[in-house]
C-alpha cells in the first residue's frame, strides 16, 4: 500500500534525512532483514519471532506508560477523574490495537487489521473475562448501564453486517466515518452523563498539585507513543512474514497472535481489578475496549483503507464475534458470574479459535 493509494504524501521538497525520519520502521526492517529469507530460513524465522516478541513488549509497556501518563496529565490540568477514566484512559488502553492497525495498513497487510479487531474483541470476552472468572466471581448487577450494553451489541452487529453485505467484504470510508461518528457521539453523551452525576465532593482539589510535573507527563506521553510506533511496526513485520512462511492467511495470525499480544494490557488490568473486587470497572473495561476496537480502530481503518479479509470463510470469525458478544450482553443483565461461567467462556474462545484455523488455514 504505497503513495499511489493516496495514503501517504510524496515529500519532494524534504532533504533525504528528514524523509528517512518520516518513513516507517517497517520499511527499514524489510531492507535489512528480508535478504536472510533466502540465505538462511532458520535465522530468518528466529528474527521474525524475536521481532514479534519485541513488538509485543513495546506495545504492552507503551500502552501502560501512555495510559498512566495521560491520566496524570489530565488530573494535573484539573480534569475530573471520572472523565479521565471514560475518555483518556479508555482511549489510551486501545492504542496498541490502533498503532498495530495503522502499521498493518502501511505495510499492505489489511488482513491483520480485521483479524486484530475481531480477535481482540473475542479474546476480551472469551479469554480475558473467562480467566478472571476462574480467579474470583463477578456480580454484574448495576455494573454496566443498559445504554452501554446496547451500544456494544448494536455496534458489533452493524460492523459484521457491513462486512457481510459488501460485495468484496470490505470496510470502506463511508462506514468508517459512520463508526467514528458513533464513537464520538457515544463519548460525548457518556461523559456528559458522568459529569452530571459527579459531585464536587468526589473530586480531590489537591490531585493536580500532587501529580507528577506536567512537563514530565508530556515527555512520557511522547516516549510511550514512540514505543507504540516501534512496537507496532516490529509486531506487524514479524506477523506478516510469519504468515507467509506458514502459508496461512494474515487474518489467522491477526485473530490469534496479534490479538492476544495487543490484549495483554486488558488481561493485566482485569486480573488486578477482579482481585480488588472492582466488578464495575472490570466489566466496563471489557465493554469499553470492544467499543473502541470497533468504533475507533475499525472506523479509522475504514477511512484509511479500505480493509477486507482474504480468508476463505471470514464469516466464521464474524459469527464468533457476534456469538460471544451476545452471550456477554445477556450475562450483563444482573447475572452473578462464577467459575463455571468462566469455563464456558474459555471453551467458546477455544472453539472459535479452533474452527477458524480449521476452515481458513
Amino acid at each position: 500500500m504505497g503513495e499511489e493509494d493516496g495514503l501517504s504524501l510524496p515529500l519532494p521538497n524534504l532533504h533525504p534525512p528528514f524523509s528517512d525520519l518520516l518513513s516507517s520502521m517497517y520499511a527499514t526492517l524489510e531492507t535489512w532483514i528480508d535478504p536472510l529469507a533466502q540465505a538462511s530460513p532458520g535465522l530468518f524465522l528466529l528474527i521474525l519471532l524475536t521481532s514479534i516478541a519485541f513488538g509485543l513488549y513495546l506495545l504492552t509497556k507503551g500502552g501502560d506508560w501512555l495510559s498512566d501518563s495521560s491520566a496524570d496529565l489530565a488530573s494535573q490540568l484539573g480534569v475530573p477523574p471520572v472523565v479521565v477514566g471514560l475518555t483518556v484512559v479508555s482511549i489510551a488502553t486501545s492504542t496498541p490495537e490502533l498503532f498495530t492497525s495503522i502499521s498493518a495498513l502501511r505495510s499492505d497487510a489489511p488482513g491483520l487489521v480485521l483479524g486484530n479487531i475481531i480477535g481482540s474483541n473475542v479474546a476480551n470476552v472469551g479469554l480475558i473475562l473467562g480467566i478472571t472468572l476462574l480467579i474470583a466471581p463477578v456480580n454484574t448487577r448495576n455494573a454496566v448501564s443498559l445504554s452501554q450494553r446496547n451500544s456494544v451489541l448494536l455496534l458489533t452487529l452493524a460492523f459484521c453486517a457491513i462486512l457481510l453485505m459488501h460485495p468484496q467484504g470490505l470496510l470502506g470510508m463511508i462506514p468508517g466515518i459512520g463508526l467514528i461518528t458513533f464513537m464520538v457521539t457515544y463519548l460525548f453523551f457518556v461523559t456528559l452523563h458522568a459529569l452530571r452525576r459527579n459531585s464536587p465532593e468526589e473530586q480531590d482539589p489537591k490531585q493536580a498539585s500532587e501529580g507528577r510535573l506536567i512537563l514530565f507527563s508530556i515527555c512520557m506521553i511522547t516516549f510511550s507513543t514512540l514505543a507504540l510506533w516501534a512496537g507496532s511496526d516490529a509486531l506487524v513485520y514479524g506477523s506478516k512474514n510469519l504468515a507467509k512462511m506458514a502459508g496461512v492467511p494474515e487474518e489467522l495470525i491477526g485473530f490469534t497472535l496479534v490479538a492476544l499480544g495487543t490484549s495483554l494490557p486488558e488481561l493485566s488490568a482485569s486480573i488486578s481489578l477482579v482481585k480488588k473486587q472492582h466488578s464495575a470497572m472490570l466489566l466496563g473495561n471489557v465493554v469499553g475496549s470492544n467499543l473502541f476496537n470497533i468504533g475507533l480502530i475499525g472506523g479509522l481503518s475504514g477511512v484509511l483503507g479500505p480493509v477486507g479479509s482474504k480468508a476463505p470463510y471470514p464469516w466464521v470469525d464474524y459469527l464468533s464475534l457476534i456469538a460471544l458478544t451476545t452471550v456477554l450482553y445477556f450475562w450483563l443483565r444482573g447475572k452473578f458470574l462464577q467459575k463455571s461461567h468462566g469455563m464456558i467462556l474459555l471453551a467458546l474462545y477455544t472453539l472459535a479459535t479452533g474452527i477458524t484455523w480449521w476452515v481458513n488455514s
